[in-house]
């Protein structure tokens, strides 16, 4: 296994058939707003509240697995989580959820860490569930 492994997830270019369809969809509600209200400022008001709302999406993040934990780079910002603070992990078939809580929890969307794959599904997997093994005592 390899000490580190880093990808970069951009899912707007990662998933072009369907980012075509959200992009048209997100156009024609601003449209639609503009229309309603008659105004192109409350069209633009609709176009940057999507815009923030869909950053995660329409804007790349970096992810780096190393010896020591998880880290999340994203718009200048750097989260991190050491293995030993992960006491849970999903598979999805977007990426691994990562929790700090054993039991699935109200808190996981505000305390947990999700890992979007990039085309390396199996990389992930096998190296995060590995981290967390080592982490965690023997019977």
């Amino acid at each position: 296994m390899a000490a580190t492994l880093s990808w970069r997830s951009h899912p707007i270019a990662d998933d072009y058939p369907r980012s075509l369809l959200l992009v048209a969809a997100a156009g024609a509600i601003c449209a639609g707003v503009s229309a309603s209200f008659g105004r192109i400022g409350y069209g633009l008001i609709a176009a940057a509240l999507l815009g923030v709302s869909l950053s995660r999406y329409l804007l790349p993040t970096r992810y780096e697995l190393g010896q020591g934990g998880v880290t999340v780079r994203f718009l200048g910002q750097t989260h991190q989580v050491a293995w030993g603070e992960v006491k849970r992990v999903e598979v999805h078939r977007g990426g691994v959820f990562l929790s700090p809580f054993e039991r699935p929890s109200r808190l996981d969307a505000f305390r947990g860490t999700f890992l979007r794959f990039a085309g390396n599904a199996g990389e992930v997997v096998s190296f995060v569930q590995g981290k967390v093994a080592e982490g965690r005592p023997a019977p």
